[in-house]
């Protein structure tokens, strides 16, 4: 147990959050207010926990990883890095933390300084996907699209013009699809534009799941609701779902694609899960490994539409997790994750 060390009554009143730790052990001594309500949790609690406890799950920072950095803070080199905290409320957060070493009555601890970089993070990454999609899917789906109207210009077979023009139509709904996405990006961008409510994922999934039977009845939908889930939310939660079944079901090579959604509560913490099975071929790795916060995008990645991203977004956007599962035999596991709103009905 760490023994009693306070931090200095100046950084009671900070806006920004203070965390102190031992210098060896890397042990929670104290933090202040801010720090508290950041996390979500009080001194006391914090006290008991490593970093590790509060880390989002995906998030590549393992308790000996952050014990490596206080030490190599208190050894007289700062550290500065970018980091996902899991709230008690199981929303996720972006933190910017600096640290640096610190005497504390006469106690060798490092101080770690925390500010909320969420936004900054969430429009960051906007900006930099819009960017690369106006730059380069828009104009390599066009650039396709002027290659097969040109052969379908020379055709003199018809079965192979009818097979261009296909092609054509095709290339065509893909852009519109990406006009589409962006527009719900859009959306979720601006606070302004939608307002956050009490929200029944239940009612949402099941809406969702009548809309995707209608659009494709060659599909088996199958709904399995274990709990009633209830989270703040706004049409993001309505974009999520809705893509995460369409590719399910669209990007499946069976004539008849089997999906299983299931509702249900989130055994290892106080969140609300979606999870949406299929009998699919896998995810390309590239299709996700491009929305790991953590991996460095490239201007030389196409990917084969936004759709993973207004996923990807919105899930961020309401303080959740998304999860990409492989399945076995065949197929893919989506779990959407999401804190929980106050009572449960």
């Amino acid at each position: 147990m760490n023994e009693a060390v306070r931090l200095p009554e100046e950084f009671g009143a900070l806006k920004t959050g203070v965390m102190l730790h031992d210098a060896e052990t890397g042990g929670i001594l104290d933090v202040n207010d801010r720090l508290e309500t950041l996390f979500g949790y009080d001194t006391a609690t914090l006290r008991t926990m490593q970093v590790e406890d509060f880390t989002a799950p995906t998030t590549k920072l393992t308790q000996a990883m952050a014990v490596r950095r206080i030490r190599a803070a208190a050894d007289g080199d700062p550290q500065s890095f970018e980091w996902q905290v899991e709230r008690r409320s199981g929303e996720i957060l972006w933190v910017s933390v600096d640290l640096t070493a610190v005497g504390v009555d006469g106690r060798d601890c490092v101080l770690a300084e925390a500010r909320d970089i969420t936004e900054y993070k969430t429009r960051e990454r906007r900006l930099r996907l819009l960017n690369r999609a106006v730059r380069h899917n828009l104009r390599n789906d066009s650039t396709v699209l002027m290659g097969y109207v040109e052969e379908a210009m020379e055709s003199v077979d018809q079965e192979r013009l009818v097979s261009d023009l296909e092609t054509v139509n095709d290339i065509a709904a893909d852009i519109g699809s990406l006009s589409d996405s962006i527009e719900e990006f859009e959306e979720i961008a601006d606070s302004n534009r939608t307002g956050r409510s009490r929200t029944s994922v239940n009612e949402v999934v099941r809406e969702q799941v009548v809309a995707i039977q209608q659009a494709h009845p060659e599909a088996a939908v199958r709904l399995d609701e274990q709990a009633a889930v209830w989270v703040l939310a706004d049409d993001g939660i309505d974009y999520a779902i809705g893509h995460a079944l369409e590719n399910a079901i669209v990007h499946n090579d069976r004539d008849a694609p089997s999906v299983k959604v299931t509702v249900t509560r989130d055994p290892a913490g106080d969140r609300g899960e979606v999870r949406i099975i299929d009998d699919g071929p896998p995810i390309p790795d590239i299709e996700v490994d491009v929305l790991d916060a953590w991996e460095s995008k490239t201007d030389t990645y196409h990917g084969s539409g936004l759709g993973l991203w207004v996923m990807q977004w919105s899930i961020d956007s309401l303080g959740g997790e998304l999860v990409f599962e492989e399945r076995e035999p065949r197929g893919n596991v989506v779990r959407m994750l999401l804190p929980l709103d106050g009572e449960q009905g």
